[in-house]
Formats: C-alpha cells, sequence, structure tokens
C-alpha cells in the first residue's frame, strides 16, 4: 500500500509539474492577448468616437457641394448666411477633430495597430481638409454670385443713365461757325464722347462678365429673362455710334473750317506781295530790259491765274461751310 501511494504521488506531482509549466507558457500570450484587446478595444472606441464627427462633415461636405439655383440675389443673401454658420460650426469643431487626429495618430504609433485605424485615421483627417475646403469654395462662389448680382443691378441702372446722357449730349452738338469757338466746342464734344463711350463700354462688359457668373447658378428660366433684358440693352449700343458720327463730322467741318481760314491767310499774305511785286515793275519797268520786264510780267500774271482758281474754290467753298444770305 505505501509503495503504491508513494507511486501516485510522483505522478500527481509530475502531473503538476506539466501543469504548472504550461501555465507558465500560456502566461506570456494571455499577457499578449489583454494587451491586444485592450489595443482593439481603443481602436474600436476611437472609431465610435469619429463617428459623430465624419457624419458632421459628411454634411458639411453635402452643404457645400449639393446643387443651387438662386434665382434672385436675396435668396444668394440666405445661402450665404447658412454658408458663414456652416463655416463657424466648422471652426468651433476645428480643436475637437485637431485632438482626434492627434489621438489617432498616437494610437498607430503601436506596430501591432490594427489596420481599420489607419482608414479612420485618413476619413476624419481627410474629411476635415475637404470639407473645409469645399465650404470656403462654396462661400467664394456665393459671394461672387452675390456681387454679381448686386453688380449686374447697378450696371442696368448705370447704363440707362449713360445712353440718356449719350442722347441729350448728341443733341447739342451744333455747327459753329466762327472757327476759334467751333474747335473749341469740338474739343468738348470730343471728351464728352471718349467719357461716355468708355463708361458705357465698360459697363457693358462688366454687364456681360456678371451674367456668365450668375449663370453657373441660376436656373435656366431666370437666364432667359436675364438675356431678354441684355438684349434690349444691347440694342442702345448703336447710341454711342449715332454720337461718334455725328462727332465725327462736326470734326471734318472743323477741318475744313479751318483750311478754308488758312487759305483765305495765304491768299491775304500773297496779295501783299503781288501788290509789291506789281508796284515795283511799274516803278521800275523804264530800267529793266524787255525781257526781264516780260518776264517778271508773265510770273507775276500766271500766279494769279493760280490764285484765282483758289479764290474761286473758296468762293464755293465759302457757299458750302457757312451760312448765306
Amino acid at each position: 500500500m505505501a509503495e503504491r501511494a508513494k507511486d501516485q504521488r510522483k505522478a500527481e506531482s509530475e502531473l503538476l509539474d506539466v501543469l504548472i509549466e504550461k501555465h507558465s507558457n500560456l502566461l506570456p500570450v494571455v499577457m499578449k492577448t489583454q494587451v491586444m484587446v485592450d489595443l482593439y478595444w481603443k481602436c474600436y472606441a476611437y472609431g465610435d468616437e469619429l463617428k459623430p464627427h465624419i457624419e458632421f462633415l459628411d454634411g458639411i461636405m453635402l452643404s457645400s457641394t449639393r446643387e443651387i439655383a438662386p434665382s434672385c440675389v436675396e435668396n444668394v443673401y440666405e445661402l450665404i448666411e447658412r454658408q458663414e454658420k456652416s463655416l463657424n460650426q466648422l471652426e468651433t469643431k476645428r480643436s475637437i477633430v485637431k485632438d482626434l487626429i492627434d489621438k489617432g495618430k498616437s494610437i498607430l504609433q503601436n506596430p501591432d495597430k490594427p489596420k481599420f485605424l489607419e482608414g479612420h485615421v485618413k476619413c476624419i483627417e481627410e474629411g476635415w481638409d475637404e470639407s473645409k475646403e469645399k465650404a470656403l469654395a462654396r462661400l467664394s462662389l456665393l459671394n461672387d454670385t452675390k456681387d454679381a448680382w448686386e453688380g449686374y443691378a447697378e450696371g442696368q441702372s448705370k447704363l440707362a443713365e449713360n445712353f440718356e446722357r449719350c442722347e441729350v449730349e448728341t443733341k447739342k452738338i451744333k455747327k459753329r461757325f466762327n472757327l476759334e469757338a467751333a474747335l473749341e466746342d469740338l474739343s468738348k464734344r470730343k471728351e464728352i464722347f471718349n467719357d461716355i463711350k468708355n463708361d458705357i463700354l465698360y459697363l457693358w462688359e462688366k454687364m456681360n462678365s456678371d451674367f456668365k457668373t450668375i449663370c453657373i447658378t441660376t436656373p435656366d428660366d431666370k437666364k432667359q429673362i436675364i438675356q431678354k433684358e441684355i438684349s434690349a440693352v444691347q440694342e442702345k449700343l448703336y447710341l454711342v455710334e449715332v454720337f461718334e458720327k455725328k462727332v465725327k463730322k462736326t470734326e471734318d467741318f472743323c477741318n475744313s473750317l479751318n483750311d478754308f481760314n488758312e487759305s483765305l491767310k495765304s491768299i491775304d499774305t500773297w496779295m501783299v506781295e503781288a501788290s509789291k511785286e506789281l508796284e515795283d515793275i511799274k516803278i521800275t519797268s523804264h530800267k529793266l530790259n524787255p525781257e526781264d520786264r516780260v518776264s517778271r510780267s508773265m510770273e507775276l500774271q500766271e500766279d494769279i491765274g493760280a490764285k484765282c482758281l483758289i479764290i474761286n474754290h473758296n468762293i464755293q467753298l465759302e457757299k458750302e461751310l457757312l451760312p448765306q444770305g
């Protein structure tokens, strides 16, 4: 019996040693498993923590990229107000999102991190950057659209004023027969014309530029209405051409009047010189040999003939330029 008990104790001791050895071998695995469980718990908890913020960023992204169709500037004002609120909400989340990104990157330092963690961090980091970028881009578009609507309305008003002014100033152009007064008035009319022309062309180009910006978001039916308004404005551009032609006609008249005046001055100067020459021929004719006397007389006669043609032309020109009677 004693011998049997001794063998039994020995066998049980050996089994205990084996069990202890197994336990010792399992301990590192258990500890490793515990660490991994804790790591994965942190990762899943991190994902749960990200979820509402990712949904928030998705909402911002959706509101910043959805199709809009404002049909008036008041609609644009409302959209700008909403977009500014979205950006303010983003700004209040900045520190929270930054902390979450830093937290995720800190967990990523663990070599045993799960693969999905990197996707979580990338999602929140890129989601923040893209949402902010799209929100700012949408606000910029809305501000540009607002400026275009306001510029378009202002341009309509200013163009109407300039077209009216163009007609009034065109009617003020009259022929002036006093050369000095005519040239002075022409200079004034040209300056006024250039100012009005430059203003109208600038406003016309800006109106078309504003229309292009408006068309980015405006519905098609509103585009057609605005296009009709622009066509109506375009039809009035001929007033600039009418003004220009009248200024050009006045300029041509002034040039002709000036040429006429210069021709008269030239004739007056020539008459003085010709009278002197004729008198000199009379006084010195007895001293001149026949050939010289004939030569000088013929030259003067030819000169008089040429000047008579000019005088006859000036007489005809006077009838065309100056009022008769």
